[in-house]
């Protein structure tokens, strides 16, 4: 009857630890992040990154919203500019509290790849299967729809096209200030299919305020003529939680 208590008292208190490792606090939170470089001498260079990530949560649904921008260019000829805009609606499943249907739409524009405007509208299911402080675990999969319009510069025709989405997410915290980054997206369609990945650490230097080093890396199959299919991108920003 001991043996018994006892076990069921220490299943209770894992339960209840799981359970209040998953809880977030309710409302508004967010990051701002910025970085800067310049060099000069033999060759001048300068880069400018900066992205504000938004998120609205509540018991039912949650709302996510990121601006990202980025330029560099080098000898006073600009050789990169890239802005992106996504906002996606969660809305949970109330017999299975992990899972979501999302609906997103995705504008992007990248001038040096000879695409004007990029949009994507997508639905889908998701699964939190860890959603704790130190450890995220996130997957994703829809379907939608994508338009694509190149700059009259590349002689590219538009083109739209029906596509498929697959998301992962993973986080882990190394210990109490150093944080793990890893997510992957994949859009694929007929005409095109679009893999992008960030791999980063994430370092808490004091409160709120924390260093991030990321690389992104992004392939395109089936670029505009003339244009590389990989795009890589090293960046070392401040950012600061809300």
């Amino acid at each position: 009857m001991k043996k018994t208590l006892l076990a069921s008292s220490l299943l209770l208190a894992n339960s209840l630890t799981a359970a209040m490792a998953e809880e977030q606090e309710l409302g508004l939170s967010g990051s701002g992040e910025a970085g800067y470089s310049q060099t000069t001498g033999n060759t001048e260079t300068e880069s400018i990154y900066g992205a504000l990530k938004l998120n609205y949560l509540q018991k039912a649904y949650e709302l996510k919203g990121l601006v990202e921008g980025s330029n560099k260019s080098e000898d006073g000829n600009k050789t990169q500019e890239r802005y992106l805009g996504d906002l996606q609606a969660n809305l949970f499943i109330s017999s299975h509290p992990k899972a979501y249907g999302f609906g997103q739409f995705r504008a992007e524009q990248d001038r040096f790849a000879s695409i004007d405007l990029s949009t994507y509208y997508l639905a889908g299911l998701g699964y939190n299967f860890y959603k704790q402080k130190n450890l995220v675990l996130q997957a994703e999969l829809g379907a939608g729809y994508q338009n694509i319009e190149y700059t009259s510069e590349s002689g590219e025709d538009d083109t739209s096209q029906i596509i498929g989405k697959f998301y992962g997410n993973f986080e882990y915290g190394l210990n109490e200030r150093v944080r793990f980054l890893q997510d992957l997206s994949i859009f694929s369609g007929g005409e095109q299919t679009i893999y992008e990945t960030h791999t980063g650490l994430k370092v808490n230097l004091n409160g709120s305020l924390n260093l991030r080093l990321a690389y992104k890396y992004r392939y395109n199959d089936t670029p505009a003529e003339g244009k590389k299919k990989e795009d890589t991108e090293t960046v070392l920003t401040l950012l600061y939680d809300f």
